[in-house]
């Protein structure tokens, strides 16, 4: 038999296994502006395009520091394929410090929204978000401080 006392650590485990997914929705209105939402659009909408994103699971092997971090803190890299040595830099940068990053490449029109709607325009990459913070094209300085505010590692 399981005790009251063990009951609510395991439900809080078990519930915390499911990771939910969020679907956004992109569609044009009638007079031609673009709309995103986590809410489906009008049903005279014709044109739909809809993404379906899911948080990844925690890394097992990653610190509870780090766990924790990343959770509360997500990095996420912004980069183009015609960015060469500067987005390797970036990514050395993150990797010499271990921190786990997701990367967005800007593929399309659809990614260049996201990011337009992240830092503005001119698109300038890399960039870095963490957090709420996010800082436009690559210097080191300035993005080590925004990974050292939040408390992020200096080393693996």
């Amino acid at each position: 038999m399981i005790r009251p006392a063990l009951l609510v650590p395991l439900l809080a485990l078990g519930l915390s296994a499911t990771v939910p997914a969020q679907t956004t929705y992109r569609w044009v209105d009638a007079q031609g502006q673009v709309h995103y939402s986590d809410r489906p659009p009008p049903p005279e909408i014709q044109e739909l395009e809809a993404r379906r994103f899911a948080a990844p699971p925690p890394d097992p092997t990653l610190s509870y520091t780090l766990r924790k971090l990343t959770a509360d803190f997500p990095v996420t890299l912004y980069t183009a394929t015609n960015c060469g040595d500067l987005c390797e830099s970036a990514r050395s940068l993150l990797g010499s410090r271990g921190i786990p990053y997701t990367e967005f490449p800007l593929a399309n029109q659809a990614d260049l929204a996201t990011y337009r709607e992240r830092f503005g325009v001119p698109e300038q990459v890399p960039s870095l978000s963490v957090g709420s913070a996010q800082f436009k094209g690559f210097e080191p300085g300035a993005w080590n401080r925004l990974l050292n505010d939040v408390g992020y590692p200096k080393a693996p």
